[in-house]
């Protein structure tokens, strides 16, 4: 306790009893915690009261040659409480336990500061600072403080990497000339920066972030720093393109469906036919109308068959379409010929009430074939006697 290196270590040392009371200390100790503190005192007593039952807790609980190890606040000789790492081991043999102490870096100016790794790895698993530190260190978060001319101050988290970064490659550089080219995403920064807190969900570096942005404050209310913390959702944007994949998939294999499942054949000069199978409802036969339509008007077609034999049922509201198209064909200057009409649909367009004596139907699609070809026949002799006289 009293040798020479125990007294003049550059460190602070304290030896204490196993209820915390100091029993020997080196002069930093004195000169950091104050003679009062050191000279007769209890450890404990210079611990923050959030901090001091953990630490009576496991000090308590130290066997022969066990270690503890902790990051607390204490009060330093000025009365301000500062962040010390405390290593303490009982002594094999003795009643002691011997303590260093570890001044961390000051939280003044609104600086995030994050312990590293290897003082963590000694903290209890429920301590706030080993619980920031299993974050940043498994999720895809980067978590970093700029000051108001945008100097990083803090640059940590897993996350960082999917910027392009390694955690902590950023401290010392300036944000707002990192990223001067994206203004867009510089506008949330700075109103943070005056003051206002921020949330955006963006997409750059192919990585979808989510972005908070958290002004900092000093005691007099004035706004210092800005804590921003974005979280990098890479499965999400991997699910979005991957669902937009399979929506673009989709509309093609719709798009070949209803081409195949309305397709208007020219099956002779002026002649075309719209075969359709299935169950026909309202949304198809508009379908069938745009496409019909617009083929009888591209091919000049004098005759479209529309033809119903795979056609198993029609509701009514079908049935009062097919007649509409019927007509719209009438009025582009060709005539609609139904072909291959099933019983069912047959007692469907009769129980409508409709008038059918304008609608020109046959047996199957071979007889309507027969019966354009035998009309076109008809038109051209008469045009040629109309032609000879």
């Amino acid at each position: 306790m009293d040798s020479a290196w125990f007294q003049h270590c550059p460190g602070m040392l304290v030896a204490t009893s196993p209820d915390g009371a100091i029993r020997g200390f080196n002069s930093e100790a004195e000169h950091v915690l104050g003679a009062e503190r050191v000279r007769g005192g209890s450890l404990f007593e210079s611990l923050h009261l959030d901090h001091r039952d953990t630490v009576a807790s496991a000090w308590a609980k130290m066997n022969e040659g066990e270690a503890f190890g902790a990051l607390c606040q204490m009060r330093d000789v000025e009365g301000v409480f500062r962040t010390f790492s405390l290593h303490a081991r009982r002594s094999p043999g003795a009643a002691e336990i011997y303590v260093t102490i570890v001044p961390m870096p000051s939280l003044s100016s609104g600086r995030l500061v994050v312990p590293p790794a290897e003082d963590v790895a000694l903290l209890p698993p429920t301590a706030p600072e080993r619980v920031l530190r299993g974050i940043l260190d498994n999720v895809d978060i980067s978590v970093y403080v700029i000051d108001q001319q945008g100097t990083y101050f803090v640059h940590d988290g897993k996350g960082c990497r999917a910027g392009g970064f390694e955690p902590g490659m950023l401290i010392g550089q300036n944000l707002l000339e990192l990223y001067k080219d994206v203004p867009d995403g510089l506008t949330h920064i700075r109103r943070a920066l005056a003051g206002e807190h921020g949330h955006v969900t963006s997409e750059a570096h192919d990585v979808l972030w989510e972005s908070w942005f958290i002004p900092i404050r000093d005691a007099a209310g004035e706004v210092t720093h800005m804590l921003g913390l974005t979280l990098a959702k890479n499965d999400v944007r991997k699910a979005m393109v991957e669902l937009r994949t399979k929506m673009e998939l989709i509309e093609r294999q719709e798009e070949v469906i209803r081409n195949l499942e309305t397709p208007v054949i020219q099956v002779w000069e002026k002649v075309v036919t719209l075969p359709m199978m299935g169950v026909v409802d309202s949304k198809r036969v508009a379908r069938v109308m745009d496409d019909l339509l617009s083929s009888v008007v591209r091919t000049s077609a004098r005759f479209a068959i529309l033809d119903l034999t795979g056609v198993d049922m029609v509701d009514t509201m079908t049935a009062s379409h097919l007649f509409s198209l019927i007509r719209a064909i009438r009025l582009l200057g060709a005539e609609g010929i139904v072909t291959g009409i099933r019983p069912t649909v047959a007692q469907t367009m009769v129980t409508l009430g409709l008038d059918m004596s304008c609608l020109t139907t046959c047996a199957n699609l071979r007889e309507g074939l027969r019966l354009c070809i035998r009309r076109m026949a008809e038109e051209n002799r008469v045009r040629k006697d109309e032609a000879a006289q």
